[in-house]
């Protein structure tokens, strides 16, 4: 297994795997490059369905999805997809966020490989929680490390927002109420693998922080957008230019990524699959 680094903040690409036929000793080669690197791609591989569970689960358990029903015959396998002929509709993912940091336990890692992608455009941008929190001030860093963030997917999977998602015609989300629910997750965790301090926050998801200083909505909403602000700021980023067969991996517990909506008259699709976390802790 060959790493070569591809920013100094995050990202790495990994060659001399066939991800069919990876050993034990591979898999937990690749699951402490992934802890390391954040983002890994993995170019050169054909994975079915089926094979791409089977990788999946070298990684580790199935995290369960909400709200977007899967693939046909593969219950752990999303297709993500916007067709050529959907120029003005939304780009799933396409807003910077953590994969479902609204559950008790998001998901660890999310895989996804692409399968039609387009000539140009399209391209997924990461940014690292580890390096976000690395920057802040002392004084920063303690204001933060005392706060609990508040999680919801109401902005994005609440029935106000079924129309937007029905303008994907090849995928099928299914908003409800039940993404009222909140769940609290603490602003600065540890890494579980790393041992590292990281910002566990993305704009959509994180719906209000509590804190001793933060003393009307207000100053809520100032932070909050401060805090949105800072995390995707570029000098975090690493950015990918899709190929078909490309498989990317990216450790959701100290990134966020955005899709980028740029490829009009093109059709993308992508096969996603999602590994088991834990809660999330300090």
């Amino acid at each position: 297994m060959n790493v070569e680094h591809l920013t100094g903040v995050l990202g790495a690409r990994i060659s001399g795997l066939d991800l069919t036929t990876l050993n034990e000793q591979q898999a937990a080669s690749l699951r402490a490059a992934i802890c390391q690197h954040q983002v890994v791609v993995i170019p050169g591989q054909a994975l079915s369905p089926a094979q791409q569970t089977a990788f999946s689960h070298q990684l580790g358990p199935f995290s369960p999805v909400p709200f977007v029903e899967p693939l046909a015959g593969f219950p752990e396998v999303i297709s993500v997809v916007k067709e050529a002929f959907e120029p003005d509709a939304f780009n799933f993912g396409g807003v910077w966020h953590s994969d479902f940091s609204f559950l008790e336990s998001p998901p660890a890692f999310t895989i996804l490989q692409a399968i039609d992608v387009p000539t140009v455009g399209g391209d997924t941008v990461w940014a690292s929680m580890t390096a976000a929190w690395e920057a802040l001030t002392p004084d920063q860093q303690e204001r933060f490390t005392e706060m609990t963030a508040v999680h919801s997917a109401s902005a994005s999977y609440s029935p106000a927002q079924q129309a937007l998602h029905s303008g994907l015609s090849s995928m099928d989300i299914r908003t409800s109420t039940d993404a009222e629910d909140t769940q609290e997750h603490p602003l600065v965790c540890v890494h579980p693998e790393t041992g590292e301090q990281t910002l566990f926050f993305n704009g959509p998801y994180v719906r209000s922080l509590r804190g001793s200083d933060l003393d009307s909505p207000a100053a809520v909403e100032k932070t909050l957008h401060w805090l949105h602000q800072w995390t995707t700021h570029v000098r975090f980023t690493f950015r990918h230019r899709w190929r078909n067969g490309d498989v990317v991996i990216w450790d959701n517990r100290s990134t966020q990524h955005v899709a980028l909506n740029d490829y009009p008259g093109q059709r993308r699709q992508l096969h996603r699959t999602t590994v088991a976390g834990t809660p999330p802790n300090k």
